[in-house]
């Protein structure tokens, strides 16, 4: 589509600065009929995007789907955020204001979401734009059932900067928000996930790290490569039947050795460490009282009494 007929087409929609459900229909229809965005249709997206942030359900899933497809299909290995696409996105949102809107901020959740692997200051902006959009609210600071599934999505995403796990940066981000807001008015879903998110940091829980982008492209050129051969490649395997037995065996006991140093970081990561004991005392009741969310983390630890550090314990029995 030409871009003048794609101007055109956008210029009539979302003028009172709501997009429905019936004009995400359209535009899936003719303005991306092809399934395949262009850079010229994901730019006059987010000049849609910025001028009509608000919209219903359809809209916020079309755009991130959208942006999401552009990004992630656009280079080989697919899957792979650049750290040269992310200063792309990052530009697109910041072109269209200080901070990022709904739309914008879904698309990012997305992508990490979605992505085998994103460079680690998508997280920090990411983060970031959430907890702005929380205290930025004109009817004040507080978190409602919506920014708590946004952040849990946030948190567990599993092309984050700490995969599954929660960092300390994003625990960090955990204090901010429940420091800034009015704990009176927060989801009670924000209670949990506060709770669940600093512990998860504390325990350090081990999750899936995703190969590099130069792994993958590695992965993808040895398939690539042998299903052009097949018949060759398994005609060479049965050719080397006892070798191939030597090279299964010395590889179980490269599993096996894999798994044992798993459980065994496991074991390591499961007991809190003196420094994060430090971070956590700093941390908690900064602002001079316990609140109600940081005594639910404390009851919480209390379960673990036996395994904190005596720093640590010393914070649990002071706010008991």
């Amino acid at each position: 589509m030409s871009d003048q007929s794609l101007e055109t087409r956008l210029a009539a929609i979302g003028e009172n600065g709501y997009v429905t459900a019936d004009e995400v229909l359209f535009l899936r229809r003719t303005v991306f009929a092809d399934g395949i965005v262009s850079n010229e249709e994901l730019d006059a997206l987010f000049t849609l995007g910025a001028r009509a942030p608000d919209g219903d359900a359809e809209w916020l899933q079309f755009f991130a789907e959208a942006a999401t497809d552009f990004y992630l299909r656009e280079e080989e290995p697919q899957g792979y955020l650049t750290p040269e696409e992310f200063q792309s996105l990052k530009s697109r949102i910041i072109c269209s204001g200080d901070h990022a809107n709904a739309l914008e901020i879904a698309v990012l959740v997305k992508l990490m979401e979605t992505a085998t692997q994103t460079p680690p200051e998508m997280s920090a902006f990411a983060g970031a734009q959430i907890k702005e959009a929380i205290l930025a609210k004109p009817t004040g600071a507080f978190v409602d059932k919506n920014d708590a599934m946004l952040l849990r999505r946030y948190l567990f995403a599993s092309g984050g900067d700490g995969n599954v796990a929660v960092t300390r940066a994003e625990a960090e981000l955990l204090f901010d928000i429940n420091d800034a807001t009015d704990i009176a008015r927060n989801n009670p879903a924000w209670s949990e996930l506060f709770v669940q998110g600093v512990v998860n940091h504390l325990m350090a829980h081990l999750g899936y790290t995703a190969p590099s982008r130069e792994e993958a492209f590695r992965r993808d050129a040895w398939v690539r490569d042998h299903s052009a051969n097949v018949g060759g490649f398994f005609g060479r395997m049965f050719s080397g039947v006892f070798g191939a037995v030597k090279d299964a065996d010395t590889q179980k006991s490269v599993h096996a050795a894999h798994n044992e140093k798993r459980e065994r970081d496991a074991i390591i990561a499961a007991k809190v460490t003196d420094s994060e004991a430090d971070w956590l005392a700093s941390r908690i009741g900064r602002d001079g009282a316990f609140d109600a969310n940081e005594r639910s983390l404390i009851e919480r630890m209390r379960k673990l009494e036996d395994e904190l550090p005596e720093n640590l314990k010393a914070l649990v029995n002071r706010a008991a």
